[in-house]
Formats: structure tokens, C-alpha cells, sequence
């Protein structure tokens, strides 16, 4: 049965590919947040004040690259980025 027809099977294989990604007993001592919400703030920030502007309309490859520049510098990680310490992303 193709993945497409097996939405649960999908699921699964995704997220047991990332156990690592969702240890959240080990985030919690490290003081690493856990929640979504830092991240649909940043999403309100980082993504929807620079691409929803009035009268803004974007290219695919555009917004993409756009969005790559703004989250280097939402990271912290201009400097390097622009010192050529980051690997561009694909």
C-alpha cells in the first residue's frame, strides 16, 4: 500500500526517524523550550512581518531565500553567515 493511502504509517516512520528531535525529559533540564509556542511567535515574526507586507508579492525561489536570511539572523548566526562559516542551505 503506497504511503499516500496510509497516512498513520507515514506518521510513525517520521517521527521514530526523529526520536532525538522530540526528547522532551532531556530538553527540560537544559532549560530548551518544549512548546510550540516560541516557535509560532517566531513564525509571526520572522516569516509573516516580512513576507505578508501590503502589497508584497513574492517568487517561490524568492521567499525562500528571503526566509534562509531571516532565520540566519533570528539565530544568530549572521556573522558566521555572512563570513562563509554556514553551509547554504539547498
Amino acid at each position: 500500500m503506497p504511503d499516500v493511502d496510509a497516512p498513520v504509517r507515514t506518521c510513525h516512520r517520521y517521527l521514530s526517524n526523529r526520536r532525538d528531535h522530540i526528547d522532551y525529559q532531556g530538553a527540560l533540564p537544559k532549560g530548551l523550550p518544549i512548546g510550540s509556542d516560541e516557535i509560532e511567535s517566531a513564525h509571526r515574526h520572522v516569516v509573516q512581518q516580512r513576507l505578508k507586507r501590503p502589497g508584497a508579492w513574492w517568487t517561490p525561489h524568492n521567499a525562500k531565500a528571503t526566509l534562509a536570511l531571516r532565520t540566519t539572523r533570528a539565530d544568530g548566526q549572521w556573522s558566521a553567515y555572512w563570513q562563509g562559516d554556514l553551509k547554504q542551505a539547498a
